[in-house]
């Protein structure tokens, strides 16, 4: 219990989210606020920080806060009559309480806990805190459906068919890669909210990691210790408590301890992983010609793949109950060994943050992820933030993009501004920005965008559309969601609708022997410019929507439907020599239904097994694409996963296209930190037109490890 003088009057007030929320919009007059101490996963986590004798007037009480995967609890000291009153209090609290921070609540949670206090004094001797409100559980994620992992595929022109936790899996993994945290916990919680697949498990963990990466300590340490209740034994848990033990161990400012622990001064940790993994591939190319009185047959033998992939991912963390200082390093190389492959480093992540937490101010400075507030990728650059009040905050930006696409020997600048808004009724939240870019000082792009999120119990919903002002022209515009409506079934939507490549000035180089758009400028205006950008440029657009349902406890079927469209690009004609850019032509519409059944616990308690088809219709070829993908644990350490793809495409011309690939995986988990992993596989495929055969046979290896510390 709390100690001190101020007793723990209120306890019997757990206000429900939806009070919360009905409360928020009650008439300004209304509006109290009170001070937000700490938020703790369960009650039993009752902070032993004494509140000075100062507030004894005061009610000390905890809140529900409700998440799109956890229940909250905050505890809260309440009531003052104006903000300035309240964050007095919490100037106060500070040393004490860290995380502290001046909150709006309405006149009705007063009075509410006056009522609970009136009847618990009108009732026999007060019970204990514990018998007011026993400890509650962090409620286990929603579930729905999903893929089972896939095994790497060789590059093949083919289509396969991807089932939605397949295709959130690796949208979460890729935004973790860009350093996108915000969209990998959407992805992450888009797939928990799917029933249990062979994704949920890493989904959970890779969840948590996003929120300790993004700094929010503790999500992370409530969706770390959701995943061990989850799953207490396997050859992830040991991981997954090593996480959670650096985070306990970290100054957390969302943790409150003994003052004599708050007092320890600077502390500092490092995590991170390395992996190296080697990837070899073979094929044999035989070729034979089907026109009369032709004999000719040709083989070809060569090695297609042979890299080492080594990756870094390191963050080192230097804190204080004031400070927090972070430098993150990302990188990854590849070794190429075949003639005529250049070797490449990619440097992904390289920068300082700094974090000063009583002023809610913020600065980062080096290379780090966009993807969020009109940043449309990488770069190099510093970014600002600073707390304006609770429910807003303020971002500058400026620097240089980096990985554009194409390769132009131009110089790009950029800066912007953007605002984030929320949480409003612990769902709603979103941003607004603008940023101007210049390529060689002109005006290469200017966007004005908005971005909403909601998060629920029941499921998600995102949006998010850019206007460039400039162009005059949307240039991105997404709307996804999903829902787990009462009888179990999960339904998700996506709508997609972006210019490709990113609309800019700097597209008029597509296509042109030169590289520069300064060099251009010596013979285009800057309208002429624009125009030829719009006439190189293409539009996509993606619709699609699906369901799963648990048709009994070992499995569920569902099923999707996908169209989408690459339009025509116009081409351009080249004023210096007047040869032409011929256009791009169009995808039209192509139409792909996708059916699955998913089972798990067939063979063994946490295996899965998937079996998909899909059918593919497009304008000058229609395809069926087939899956089974299975993933057995054989024990605590050693896993098997195996797959068969099956493709089959007939074109408008007469010609076909065939392929087989059956695979095999097996990992090992060595130690508390290190995995052990091999891949083989066999890729078979047949091409067959009026003049000719071939056939390709490949087959591909991998062999690597990943140690994380």
């Amino acid at each position: 219990m709390i100690r001190g003088g101020l007793p723990l009057v209120a306890l019997a007030l757990l206000l429900p989210l939806q009070a919360i929320q009905a409360q928020a919009q009650a008439p300004a007059e209304q509006d109290l606020y009170a001070v937000a101490l700490v938020t703790v996963s369960s009650i039993a986590e009752r902070p032993a920080t004494p509140v000075p004798d100062a507030f004894r007037g005061k009610s000390l009480y905890w809140r529900v806060l409700i998440s799109a995967n956890t229940t909250s609890y905050q505890l809260s000291l309440g009531f003052f009559e104006t903000r300035k009153d309240a964050e007095e209090a919490r100037r106060q609290l500070a040393a004490r309480f860290p995380e502290a921070r001046a909150i709006q609540v309405n006149s009705r949670e007063r009075d509410n806990l006056e009522n609970a206090r009136r009847k618990a004094a009108a009732s026999v001797p007060a019970p204990s805190p514990q018998a007011i409100l026993p400890p509650p559980a962090i409620p286990p994620a929603p579930t729905s459906p999903a893929m089972a992992t896939p095994l790497a595929q060789a590059t093949s022109p083919a289509p396969a068919a991807v089932g939605p936790a397949e295709s959130l899996m690796a949208e979460g993994r890729g935004a973790i890669v860009r350093e996108d945290y915000a969209a990998a916990i959407r992805a992450f919680t888009r797939l928990l909210a799917l029933t249990e697949n062979t994704f949920t498990r890493d989904a959970q963990e890779l969840l948590a990691l996003s929120y300790e990466r993004r700094g929010d300590s503790t999500r992370a340490r409530l969706e770390y210790e959701n995943y061990l209740k989850r799953y207490p034994e396997g050859d992830d848990s040991v991981r997954v408590r090593q996480r959670l033990a650096n985070l306990r161990a970290a100054p957390q400012f969302e943790t409150l301890r003994a003052p004599a622990e708050t007092r320890q001064g600077w502390r500092s940790f490092t995590v991170g992983s390395l992996s190296q993994f080697y990837y070899h591939g073979n094929s044999t190319i035989d070729t034979q010609q089907l026109a009369a009185n032709t004999l000719d047959r040709t083989t070809l033998s060569l090695t297609d793949q042979s890299a080492l992939i080594s990756s870094l991912d390191l963050t080192a963390r230097f804190m204080d109950e004031t400070h927090d200082n972070r430098m993150v390093f990302r990188d990854t190389n590849i070794r190429n060994f075949v003639e005529g492959q250049d070797n490449a480093n990619r440097l992904s992540s390289a920068y300082y943050e700094y974090r000063y937490k009583p002023g809610d101010f913020s600065a980062r400075l080096g290379r780090q992820p966009g993807n969020s507030g009109g940043l449309l990728g990488r770069f190099d650059g510093a970014l600002l933030g600073y707390g304006l009040v609770p429910r807003a905050r303020l971002n500058l930006v400026a620097g240089s993009p980096v990985d554009l696409g194409f390769t132009i020997d131009s110089t790009r600048r950029f800066y912007g501004i953007s605002t984030d808004l929320g949480p409003f009724d612990q769902s709603w939240s979103g941003s607004l920005y603008h940023i101007r870019q210049t390529v060689d000082g002109i005006p290469d792009r200017e966007a004005a965008g908005i971005e909403a999120r909601y998060f629920a119990p029941q499921g998600f919903f995102a949006s998010t559309v850019d206007y460039d002002t400039l162009f005059r022209h949307v240039n991105i515009g997404t709307m996804q969601g999903n829902w787990i409506a009462p009888w179990k079934t999960s339904y998700n939507f996506l709508i997609d609708y972006r210019m490709t490549p990113s609309l800019q000035t700097s597209n008029a180089l597509i296509g042109e022997t030169s590289t520069s758009v300064q060099t251009l400028l010596g013979t285009y205006s800057e309208d002429e410019l624009r125009q030829r950008a719009r006439a190189l440029t293409a539009k996509s657009a993606l619709a699609s929507a699906g369901l799963m349902h648990p048709v009994t406890r070992e499995w569920q079927i569902g099923a999707d439907f996908r169209v989408s469209r690459i339009s025509h690009t116009d081409g351009a004609t080249n004023k210096t020599d007047g040869t032409t850019i011929p256009g791009i032509p169009g995808t039209g519409y192509v139409y792909t239904l996708t059916g699955q059944a998913i089972g798990t616990g067939l063979f063994a308690k946490r295996d899965v097994t998937v079996v998909s088809l899909s059918r593919v219709s497009a304008l000058s070829y229609t395809a069926l694409a087939g899956q089974l993908n299975g993933r057995v644990p054989l024990d605590a350490y050693w896993t098997l996963e195996g797959a068969v793809l099956w493709y089959g495409q007939d074109n408008d011309d007469g010609s076909t296209l065939k392929r087989v690939s059956p695979r095999a995986r097996v990992s090992y988990r060595w130690g508390n930190s290190m995995s052990l992993e091999a891949e083989y596989g066999v890729e078979r495929t047949n091409a067959r037109s009026t003049i000719a055969e071939e056939n390709t046979r490949r087959s591909f290896f991998s062999l690597g490890y990943r140690w994380d510390f």
